[in-house]
Order: C-alpha cells, then structure tokens, then sequence
C-alpha cells in the first residue's frame, strides 16, 4: 500500500447510551447538539441554518448507513443524504455503504448527524463517503497513492454531487524520512482547493510524542498551506495534550484552529442503529470545523475556500495566552460559529458619530461586525463597561493567497495591558470593506462594550504641530523672499 496514513483518534473510547449517567458531555443526557460546542447554543443562534444543500466529502472509514443519525424521517433509505460511497478496492462508487472500524461513521455524525436524540453541527448537509482506508494485519491502512486516486475522482465528480468541502480526519507523520510523500500529499490536496473545494484536516495526535515537547508534529494534509488545520481542545478550551503543534517543515505556523477533541460523542457502527461512543482525538475536531464551513455555505454559497478559512480564523477565540495574535499550539483558537456566521452580514459604513453596544460572555466570546471604511484617518475606542477586558482588531475582508487572515490594525499595547479603554487606529485611502473583532479576554468574566470612534489627542498634536511647521515655514519663505527683493 505504500506510506501508511494514520487516523487522528486515540484509543479512549468510552460507548454510552445517550440516556446513559456516565455521559461525558455534562448535562446533555437525553439530547446532544454538537453546536452547543462551537458557540452555537440555542439560545444565541436560532436562524435555523443546517447545511441543507451543501455536500461535505468525507475521507475516512467508510459509514454505517443505517444508523438513526443517517436516516430520513427514521426510514433505512440511507441515500437520500448519502449521494455516493466511493470504495478505494474498485476505485470507484459501490452501492453497499460499510465501515470497516467505527471511525468514518463517528466523525460523519458530529459533522452531520440527525435524529431525535443526537444532532451534528450541520445535521442537514449532504454527504459523498469515500472509503479510504483498509484493514490490513490488523491495522487501518491507507496511502498517497490511494489519497491522490480518491481526489481525482472528487475533481471528476464535484459539480454531479455539488461537493464544496473535504474532510480529512487523517494524517502523514511529520518524519523526514516521508518529507518527499508529505510534500506529494499536499500538493494533491492543494488541487482540491484550486477548484473551489474547502479542506479541512487534523492536525494530528503527534503534539506530546516527538521530540521538543511536539513541535513540529502537524501532520500532512494539515501541513499544506491553504488547508484548514485543526487541532484539539477540550469542553474546558484547554489544549489536548496530544494535538499537533506547528511550525510546519516549511515553517509555517499551524494548526489555524481548534475544536473539542476530548471525549466526543458520536453514532456508534455495528448493529444498533441508535449507540453512540465517545473517543478522543483531532479527528473529532476535524468534523465540527467542517460543519461550521457547511453552515456558512449556505448562508452564502459564493463563499471561496480562502474566504472560509479566513473567517474561521480570525474569528476564532484564544484561550491560551489570549492577547497573541496566532501561535503554533492553539493556531488563531478555537472556532466561533456565532461571529463566523455574524461575519457574512451586510457591511456597517462607519462615520463620525457611529456607535455601537456589544454584550460578551461564556457563550459569545467574540463579536465580529462587518464594517466599510471611507477614505480618512480613524480611531476605534473600546469602552469597558464592566470589569471583563476585551481588545479590539481590524481585519482586511480578503485573506492572503493561503486564506490567513491580513491583519490591519489591533489595540494590543505591551506595555498598558489593563487599559480600561482600549483604543485602535486605522487608515483607509479607498473605500474598502474590513471585519471589526472584538474578543474578551479569555478569564475576565463578562460584560457590556461600547465601540466608538474618538479623535486620539496623540495624533492630534502631531497634526497640530506638523500644521504649525508648515506655517512656520510659509512664514519664513515669505520673509526670504522679502529679504531678496530689498537686497537685489
């Protein structure tokens, strides 16, 4: 088979019936929402967005169809959300959905699983099941060659099944040893985003195992530039021990973002068509990142792969060292589905006398306003109203050519770090559109802002000294040139 491509999950598996009293999850033991776990709670988002329309391709185990979380209206007619099984022995679709382990089937359920009892982040997207791996000795196997077989068929296949996304809960170690099929992997998987596919892939379960405390250990598809890398957290927004830690072997800084990956639940394959499981790993965070995508996709299709990864980013929020802009533990932090979604309204023109109240806590954790900005000097000031602390950053609405986010402006001060009124400078020379953030910091507590536009007594100085310069120096022109008259 090659090199062998290893599944991101870890060996802690715990089976639970959802009315079961060992449930991992906490409070939600006759119903678990996967949204509850991105800052989708109920009662903060109702516009009832699903994924309906959008089809997720997932590279994985495989799926078994027949559980609760597949079905339509509780009938076994699986195909109505599963367009196609792609099988990797025929190379190509079978009419006979399988899962060879558990693993496909579990992360197919947090990304869009539906029933009564347990609901997906995106429970109503369509799903492509491509079975890429095999059970060889005893162990779940896969390669590059299989992978780049498995794309092919996606590019071939993409407008028949209106595929807008690739989830990849997979990895390739980060050994020099595989540097030169690390390197053919992701120039394969970059193909999917040249052609308008998102992808979104683990980050992998290296983080505490190699040398340097894990660094260095993000796996291949997630190491490739333009991909959504995802690494793990748990309930408590506390890093999983083992999630994969950047810089990449090209030295980019990785994962962009992170998800629950700790004792996730899931629909449990085999015989029963309403067991759930719980494992850990980023194979689970894979799957949410994925849904979220899929929410935002439907809310606005014309969204670009880059375009997604961007607004995933720089509205994720930081729990470790909150005030770093991005770092190669926790990425840009964890996903946000609220601000991304809040992200994809209208634009707000901002003028002399705007002004506008944001409310933050432990469900909304970070606001994002769409602004457009004219041409002018401007100068945000962030009220706090309560004893929370927040900073506020600018951001370009288009990312760079990888999908990062190009930040333009932040209120960050190294030295003033409790600055009960934050404040942020910007120029814009065109009219131009940007993503104002405003994130609590991350143990503060919570409380209301008021965000508005100030004139900043430092610059005003400088413009007034700079005009009374320039006066100054007409004044002696002038006189200069009187002196000249009276000599000639």
């Amino acid at each position: 088979m090659g090199i062998l491509l290893e599944i991101s999950f870890s060996e802690n598996v715990k089976r639970v019936k959802l009315n079961s009293t060992n449930s991992p999850y906490g409070d939600y033991s006759q119903k678990f929402n996967a949204k509850d776990y991105i800052g989708l709670k109920n009662n903060v988002w109702k516009n009832g967005l699903t994924g309906k329309n959008i089809t997720v391709v997932i590279l994985d185990t495989g799926i078994y169809p027949n559980h609760d979380v597949f079905t339509k209206n509780g009938t076994l007619n699986w195909n109505k959300r599963i367009l196609a099984f792609y099988d990797e022995k025929i190379n190509g679709i079978s009419d006979k959905p399988h899962d060879i382990s558990y693993h496909g089937t579990w992360t197919a359920s947090i990304l869009g699983g539906n029933s009564i009892e347990y609901i997906g982040v995106a429970p109503g997207v369509n799903f492509v099941i491509m079975k890429v791996f095999d059970i060889e000795n005893g162990e779940l196997i896969s390669s590059v060659s299989v992978i780049k077989d498995a794309i092919d068929w996606i590019i071939n296949n993409k407008d028949k099944y209106n595929i807008k996304i690739a989830s990849m809960s997979f990895g390739l170690k980060p050994d020099s040893e595989y540097l030169d099929d690390i390197e053919e992997l992701n120039q394969c998987v970059e193909k999917l985003v040249k052609e308008n596919i998102l992808v979104v892939a683990s980050a992998g379960n290296y983080g505490s195992t190699l040398i340097n405390d894990g660094d260095g250990s993000i796996t291949a598809p997630a190491s490739e530039k333009s991909v959504i890398a995802v690494g793990g957290v748990n309930y408590d927004g506390e890093m999983y021990l083992m999630s994969g830690k950047g810089p990449t072997h090209e030295g980019v800084i990785k994962p962009d973002v992170c998800a629950p990956s700790v004792n996730v639940l899931g629909a449990k394959a085999g015989t029963s068509k309403d067991a759930y499981e719980s494992y850990s790993g980023t194979s689970a965070a894979t799957p949410f990142v994925s849904g979220l995508a899929a929410l935002m996709l439907e809310k606005d299709e014309e969204l670009t792969p880059l375009k997604l990864k961007s607004i995933i980013s720089l509205t994720s929020f930081r729990t470790l060292n909150p005030r770093v802009i991005k770092d190669n533990t926790q990425g840009w932090g964890i996903i946000q589905g609220h601000a991304a979604l809040n992200a994809l309204e209208d634009p707000m023109t901002i003028t002399h006398d705007t002004e506008f109240e944001v409310s933050l806590n432990e469900n909304i954790m970070l606001f994002c306003q769409p602004i457009t900005l004219e041409p002018n000097h401007y100068f945000f000031e962030l009220n706090q109203l309560d004893s929370a602390e927040a900073e506020i950053y600018l951001f370009n609405s288009e990312p760079d050519q990888y999908g990062n986010p190009i930040l333009v402006s932040h209120s960050i001060n190294d030295f003033i770090l409790k600055d009960p009124n934050p404040r942020m400078g910007a120029f814009a020379g065109e009219i131009h559109d940007y993503y104002l953030v405003i994130k609590l910091i991350h143990g503060t507590g919570k409380g209301d802002f008021v965000i508005k536009l100030v004139f900043e007594f430092r610059n005003g100085i400088i413009i007034a000294l700079t005009a009374i310069n320039i006066v100054a120096i007409a004044i002696i022109g002038k006189e200069f040139i009187n002196f000249r008259k009276k000599n000639k």
